[in-house]
């Protein structure tokens, strides 16, 4: 059933669930953003720092350029501009469009102030040039530098999840992925709890896993900050460039692609596992279609005999794949990609 136009004003939670507007369930996961209804009604803490600037992002189309428009995408440090208090960076987006993101140390509009095309065409004057003109905003919001996150991703029979449970700078644009991947690793965790089939401490796994994943992601925005601050010094330039040429060492480059893709991340017990090109008896498919049906998986790449303890918790699906790494092996899947030891299999599903 979904509720659309109804604002969420009260939010009662006892030791067998929560009602809101009249309305029982046995959980609530509040997904409701950074301003969170839901946190804010249940008198939960949102430690962290406030934020130190108010930015503006607004996708535009120029009517003229001065020579001062940079004419192709490149490196930030090469599309920034600082002039009277103003900082921008303003990326050609090769369909005519340009991403302009800027913010001033002496004009900080809230951070729910509608965008004017004034606004952004002083901007663009003061930092462009007077030949530079605004043809239009077809696109414009704001973001900050606040970074948050809760203590507790559960209170009771309250669980939290995305913006809702933590938030950071948008820099690397991590934001997303972090929320998709809270939202897949308490999914399947909080169903087989409804069900009544999750083991003991199931869902506290979801507090172990996902915490530490956004404390992570936190810390690096919190460097990334360092290097896309407004008035950085000579200091943090040599710094930058230091960094610059560590990137490009493979070691250095595949570890922090990792990092701001989310694919380097592993839990403890628990490895990310890509989706794998396999041949099975119905012919070739990849691991992301065997877990379309939100159940676990025992992936026998070899000739393995069903690990005991085994009553059928999972599919069990045998197939060939050409990945040397994991040829031959057997892999228990859970439903959000990551393979635990098969040994463990009553500690994930019972």
């Amino acid at each position: 059933m979904l509720r659309r136009g109804h604002e969420v004003t009260a939010v009662d939670v006892d030791a067998d669930g929560v009602t809101i507007h009249g309305l029982r369930a046995r959980w609530l996961v509040a997904c409701d953003g950074a301003h969170s209804t839901v946190r804010r009604l249940l008198g939960v803490p949102f430690p962290g720092r406030t934020e130190t600037y108010v930015a503006t992002l607004a996708h535009i189309r120029l009517a003229t350029a001065s020579p001062l428009v940079p004419a192709r995408a490149a490196h930030f440090s090469q599309v920034t501009r600082q002039v009277d208090g103003y900082w921008s960076m303003l990326t050609p987006l090769g369909d005519g469009g340009h991403r302009f993101v800027f913010g001033s140390t002496t004009r900080q509009p809230g951070r729910d102030a509608p965008v004017s095309d004034a606004e952004v065409t002083e901007a663009l004057t003061a930092l462009y040039g007077p030949e530079t003109r605004l043809g239009e905003v077809y696109g414009a919001s704001r973001f900050n530098d606040a970074t948050r996150q809760l203590e507790q991703y559960r209170h009771g029979r309250v669980l939290f999840a995305g913006d809702a449970a933590h938030i950071h700078p948008p820099l690397g644009g991590q934001g997303l992925n972090l929320g998709v991947q809270d939202a897949m690793n308490l999914g399947w965790k909080l169903a087989a709890t409804v069900r009544g089939t999750a083991p003991s401490g199931l869902l506290d796994t979801y507090q172990a896993e996902r915490h530490p994943a956004a404390e992570r992601v936190l810390r690096h925005t919190a460097a990334q900050r360092v290097f896309t601050a407004p008035g950085r010094g000579e200091n943090v330039e040599a710094l930058r460039e230091i960094v610059v040429d560590l990137l490009r060492l493979p070691d250095a480059n595949r570890y922090f692609s990792g990092l701001l893709s989310g694919l380097g991340l592993d839990y403890p017990g628990a490895r990310r596992v890509p989706d794998l090109d396999l041949t099975t008896a119905s012919g070739p498919t990849r691991l992301s279609t065997l877990l379309r049906d939100g159940r676990g998986l025992l992936l026998d790449l070899g000739d393995h005999a069903t690990p005991p303890g085994f009553t059928g918790q999972v599919g069990v699906v045998r197939a060939a794949t050409g990945d040397p790494e994991y040829r031959g092996r057997l892999l228990l899947v859970r439903p959000d990609g990551y393979a635990a030891d098969p040994a463990e299999l009553g500690r994930w599903f019972g």
